[in-house]
């Protein structure tokens, strides 16, 4: 796929998995789940239950491609079922590669609230 005229295109993503995340949990093993967003879009992998820090998910999603939107930003939470869920941690992640290449199965980091 060139670079110019991805308008209305669709993007497939695939989410994975985590490896070695930070453990919110005290006692039990965190409940994980990931955040995808592209522009307005947004989908949510299912909970994976005792996830852990190295949860599995192998969920696909379809994005609507925008001209001049070359990024997109995926959370990851931990569900909490009496409290409100914890923030694992956020990143962002750059198209360039799958926009020139056509893929790109890189991993990419996550920062927590502190920056870590």
């Amino acid at each position: 796929m060139s670079v110019s005229g991805i308008q209305g295109h669709p993007l497939e993503v695939t989410v994975v998995g985590c490896t070695r995340l930070k453990d919110t949990e005290w006692i039990s093993r965190q409940d994980p789940y990931v955040c995808v967003e592209y522009a307005s879009n947004k989908f949510r992998t299912r909970t994976c239950t005792d996830g852990g820090k190295n949860p599995t998910f192998q969920e696909k999603f379809v994005f609507t491609l925008i001209e001049g939107l070359r990024e997109m930003t995926v959370a990851v939470w931990n569900s909490n079922t009496l409290t409100f869920d914890d923030f694992i941690g956020s990143g962002k992640i750059q198209l360039q590669k799958v926009l020139s290449q056509g893929f790109d199965d890189a991993t990419w980091p996550l920062q927590s609230k502190t920056g870590r």
